[in-house]
């Protein structure tokens, strides 16, 4: 049988390609969706508006133009810019359209949907605050009018959930060209509103409340200061993690934490001073409260502005200022994700924690013991912290009390995490009665838990100068003479031999 093929039955590669164009025309063509009709105006549109290699743009055509009558608009800038940062200042106007729609979330809109509508006499005053046209004594007239509405504690939730009261407020609170009576009442009205539970959470989803209350406590006057500082600790204790995460709300509290900065306070007068430092306490009571939920420690710990302000302030205010402050602190250190953080990212930390160890305050000592306490559970810590100025010596001191047996059993935790590094070793037996203190305490029967900790220290020491003498090698001792061996025995390195050496005996 033959296995020639014949030439006529050979198709070369170009008439395959015909044969397929053909019975491709021959196919029933799919019509082009709307979608791509949009899409190829739009490229014809770009290609269109694209300049051609030899043409030259002018700055001024780069200018963005947007029509007001758009939904989506932006106001036009008026500045030439040219076509490489046309992309920034799309993403700028973009930004700035996203603030000023204020973009709400589904929370927020069903909550706006609930509110009630004013009667006739609310809204004519509501109108009033809201109009600018309307005159000074007008105004202050309509926000003393809404303040003595507050003041009625049945009428504290109504208020809330009637459309326009609290957006009123926190408008006129916004407002730059507001006066200090206007301000003052309002703050006052609005604190007012921030009293019952069932208002904490409602008050804070309203769109201006946080720039209303951040602005409001970097105020010069003292009393809408505490006001603002009083209301915001009242909505905290239901909005920790939006607190925590809003900037300018945390930027406000460090500076109201910071009031006696540069000795400011000393200018006040004495009541004006102890406004300012009552709204100071507010506030540290609030990051108290904050710093102890789980979920908000880790973005408080990262908000630089509030742990400056604390280790700022720290053995500079009232007895009772400093244990919320060093409590805060403290609570900060209980996450485990914040320990290599604030070790390394927060200037002067554990200074600070040495410093009230060695203070006569009980309450800031036993605060900054368990802090250390939890600093030094890090690995990546313990080398840091042994190296502190003073630490070691102030934690020795503070295990050597017997008088305050929570201190002391912090401190021998503290000693006994520090020694689990190797590296810590000759700082530990360096430091001036550590060592004999941990003998001390070993040697004491009834000490409990702190001869345990004192013994376990110890044992983990001695186990690090073990394996470093711990070579597992030999070497050849006895005398040599003329290259020969005489009386010369291989002896292992490390090995506990617990034999007498002398020097001549008979």
């Amino acid at each position: 049988m033959s296995t020639s093929i014949s030439q006529e039955k050979v198709i070369s590669p170009s008439q395959m390609k015909l044969k397929q164009r053909s019975r491709y025309s021959q196919m029933r063509k799919i019509p082009p969706s709307p979608k791509d009709n949009r899409k190829k105006a739009s490229n014809a549109a770009s290609s269109d508006r694209s300049p051609r290699k030899d043409e030259v743009r002018s700055p001024r055509a780069s200018t963005r133009r947007t029509s007001s009558s758009s939904p989506r608009s932006s106001p036009a800038i008026h500045t030439t810019t040219s076509p490489r940062i046309e992309p920034a200042v799309q993403k700028i106007n973009q930004w700035c359209k996203n603030q000023n729609d204020e973009l709400q979330t589904e929370l927020q809109q069903q909550m706006l949907a609930s509110l009630k509508e004013p009667d006739a006499s609310l809204k004519a005053l509501l109108d009033v605050l809201t109009d600018p046209s309307a005159t000074h004594h007008r105004r202050v007239n309509a926000c003393g009018a809404i303040k003595t509405l507050t003041l009625k504690k049945t009428n504290q939730i109504p208020l809330v959930r009637t459309a326009g009261v609290v957006s009123s407020l926190t408008t006129v609170l916004c407002t730059v060209a507001a006066t200090e009576e206007e301000r003052t009442r309002c703050i006052n009205a609005l604190m007012q509103l921030c009293i019952p539970e069932e208002n904490w959470k409602m008050v804070y989803l309203f769109p201006h409340t946080a720039e209303a209350l951040a602005r409001n406590m970097a105020d010069k006057y003292p009393q809408i200061r505490y006001a603002a500082c009083l209301s915001t600790s009242f909505l905290a204790k239901k909005n920790r993690k939006e607190m925590a995460s809003n900037r300018i709300l945390m930027y406000a509290i460090a500076r109201v934490i910071e009031v006696d900065k540069n000795g400011n306070l000393e200018k006040k007068s004495a009541k004006d001073k102890k406004v300012l430092i009552a709204a100071r306490l507010c506030t540290l009571k609030m990051l108290l409260h904050l710093s102890k939920d789980k979920d908000v420690s880790p973005k408080l710990a990262r908000m630089e502005s509030i742990t400056t302000a604390l280790v700022t302030v720290a053995n500079h205010m009232e007895k009772d200022a400093n244990i919320l402050c060093m409590a805060t602190l403290t609570n900060l250190t209980r996450h485990p994700d914040n320990l290599n953080h604030l070790m390394f990212k927060v200037p002067k930390l554990a200074s600070i924690f040495v410093t009230n160890v060695e203070g006569s305050e009980v309450e800031c000592g036993k605060c900054a013991l368990y802090a250390l306490q939890n600093l030094s559970c890090d690995s990546n810590c313990r080398q840091e912290l042994a190296n502190t100025a003073n630490l070691l010596g102030s934690v020795t001191k503070a295990a050597f009390k017997h008088d305050c047996p929570e201190q002391q059993l912090s401190a021998l935790h503290t000693l006994k995490n520090l020694s689990d590094d190797p590296f810590n070793l000759v700082t530990m037996t360096n430091t001036p009665g550590c060592t004999a203190t941990l003998l001390a305490l070993a040697n004491n029967s009834g000490s409990g838990m702190a001869q345990y900790l004192a013994c376990d220290t110890l044992a983990t020491l001695s186990h690090w100068l073990l394996t470093l003498s711990a070579r597992k090698n030999t070497k050849l001792m006895g005398d040599e003479k003329d290259g020969a061996e005489s009386g010369a025995k291989r002896v292992e390195m490390g090995r506990r031999t617990f034999e007498t050496s002398t020097y001549q005996m008979w």
